[in-house]
């Protein structure tokens, strides 16, 4: 399996010029494509469902060319899911920390 590097995402309580909101995870983000650094800025919603240790430690992301196969035997702290079209987003625990594997079609 091979993982490329994406981004750094950083779980933030200050308001920012937010690029997107999804609702199922009631998360605000900045774009880490527009960041010279690949840094993306994430904020949830007080009633979010997503996990404490996604909401509060940051993470750090990788594409992979089968997202499926990157999870077997990893500890899953958010299950698959898509945050837009053609692309296909999970979040392990990897050593106490969590990092998030995304899937990009082609």
């Amino acid at each position: 399996m091979e993982y490329k590097f994406s981004h750094v995402g950083i779980p933030t309580t200050e308001e920012k010029e937010w690029d997107g909101f999804y609702e199922p995870g009631k998360i605000h983000y900045t774009e880490f494509d527009k960041d010279e650094f690949n840094v993306e800025y994430i904020k949830c919603d007080e009633d979010s469902p997503m996990p404490d240790m996604f909401k509060t430690m940051p993470h750090v992301a990788y594409l992979v060319d089968d997202i499926d196969e990157a999870l077997k035997g990893k500890e899953i702290l958010v299950e698959t899911f898509s945050p837009g079209e053609g692309v296909r987003v999970a979040f392990i625990v990897h050593n106490g920390s969590p990092v998030e594997f995304m899937e990009v079609s082609k």
